[in-house]
């Protein structure tokens, strides 16, 4: 069987959530048991990035040359596969192309623009509602990341139950060797971080809640006195609606407080969750929500949002939580896990363990079946 994977989010350079999974899962799928029983090929918008293009004997790369900025999916990618059909189209992070094989597989993260569409721009709206309904309208199978969110799909895209399949993705690609003191160094000094700091990491944007993260930061420090030494930092590239995370940042006074380290490579992402009192999740909505279960595999308790599907996959019982719309809640989950040193130390251990289940070999295992085996 020859299955097709369209790369093209798994290989840009400033990767996030969904461009990560679909890079992990790409490479997992790799080291599937059973892979080599089938032939692979990896559509791409330019020559694979080393790591990627890294591959068993029976996986190929297809560069697809595209000279503009859009469609390169909806025509590139299309013109390929109506010349040359694949047995199996995969699509782990993105639109499905307008051509199809007989048989297809998409990934569909969330849909937060029914669920919340007032955090997302009239263009985000259109672009997501179209994409998550095309997907149900014309994929042999879907896939999603999360019990909610299938019942997202189910709710707001008319799907059938039946054709929507939950795929856990896995965290356990920050598992590493201990951290060097030289490296926490490096880190910490690179960003100017003194004495301790609560976390956050992904786009500075709006619609990820900062303005009610940075107002329960502000509230947390008046209420301990200036003389407390934690810190936020603010890890992440710029993104929509910057500017007013900015102001809201210039009006919280908090000067040499909250932290901003633009977009941190994985290697930095790691030690500064290593390292952090808590990783703080504010967000309004997510179908996943890989940053918290990141976090809680380095040891870093978490203090998160009772919003989409993070009770689901966090857990109930392994984080502090909060109203994504309260920011006194949340100053007071900052308050807590700071004073509260047994606290701390539980989340640590009870996260660590729920987050064993999240692995990328069952995940490559879920998905090798969902690809390769039809009726």
């Amino acid at each position: 069987m020859l299955i097709g994977i369209d790369v093209s989010r798994a290989d840009v350079l400033e990767k996030t959530g969904v461009e990560w999974y679909a890079y992990h899962a790409i490479q997992a799928l790799k080291n599937a048991t059973g892979q080599e029983a089938h032939s692979w090929l990896l559509y791409a918008r330019k020559t694979l990035s080393p790591d990627l293009g890294t591959a068993p004997p029976n996986w190929h790369e297809r560069v697809l040359s595209w000279s503009f900025k859009r469609l390169w999916t909806q025509v590139r990618l299309s013109l390929e596969i109506h010349q040359h059909k694949p047995d199996v189209l995969f699509v782990p992070a993105h639109a499905l192309p307008r051509v199809l094989p007989a048989r297809s597989v998409v990934a569909v993260h969330d849909v937060g623009a029914f669920r919340v569409p007032q955090v997302y721009s009239a263009a985000e709206r259109w672009w997501q509602k179209r994409v998550a309904k095309d997907a149900i309208r014309r994929a042999g199978r879907v896939l999603t990341v999360s019990e909610y969110s299938k019942q997202e799909l189910i709710q707001f895209c008319q799907a059938d139950p039946a054709q929507v399949s939950v795929v856990y993705p896995g965290v356990d690609h920050l598992a590493g060797a201990e951290i060097s003191d030289a490296e926490k160094r490096a880190v910490i000094d690179r960003y100017r971080i003194s004495g301790s700091y609560f976390l956050y990491v992904g786009r500075l944007e709006t619609k990820k809640n900062l303005l009610t993260l940075i107002e329960a930061f502000r509230r947390y420090k008046e209420d301990r006195g200036l003389g407390d030494p934690v810190s936020l930092v603010l890890a992440g590239a710029e993104a929509q609606g910057y500017s007013t995370i900015q102001r809201a940042i210039a009006h919280a006074a908090m000067d040499g407080f909250i932290i901003q380290t633009g977009y941190v490579s994985e290697e930095e992402k790691r030690v500064l969750m290593a390292g952090a009192i808590a990783l703080v999740q504010p967000s309004w909505y997510e179908g996943f929500g890989f940053t918290p279960l990141e976090a809680m595999s380095l040891g870093c308790p978490v203090v998160c949002s009772r919003a989409g599907s993070l009770p689901e996959v966090v857990g109930v019982e392994h984080a502090l939580w909060f109203d994504p719309a309260d920011p006194e809640a949340l100053a007071v989950c900052l308050d807590q896990i700071v004073r509260d040193e047994a606290s701390r130390q539980a989340l640590r251990e009870q996260g660590r363990l729920w987050v064993a289940k999240y692995t990328w070999k069952r995940t490559a295992e879920q998905l090798l079946h969902a690809l390769t085996v039809w009726p």
